[in-house]
């Protein structure tokens, strides 16, 4: 028997350019955390990589925790 899904909204992004005209996308949760997604530039068709990476916007010093771990 097939499972009923459904999707729940995470963030809106919007698409923005960098100073060397590279496209990505940004935005926030109604909770405030922020997100950036960029095109994955090692993806080639046919590759089992992600065609974009999403990333959650945190502090150096918890980044630097995480990795510590």
């Amino acid at each position: 028997m097939a499972e009923k899904n459904s999707l729940k909204v995470v963030a809106g992004l919007f698409r923005n350019t960098d100073k060397k005209g590279g496209i990505y996308y940004s935005g926030k949760s109604e909770e405030g955390e922020e997100y950036v997604m960029f095109r994955n530039s090692y993806w080639k068709e046919g590759s089992n990589k992600p065609y974009f990476r999403l990333h959650r916007r945190v502090e150096a010093s918890e980044l630097a925790k995480e990795m510590e771990d």
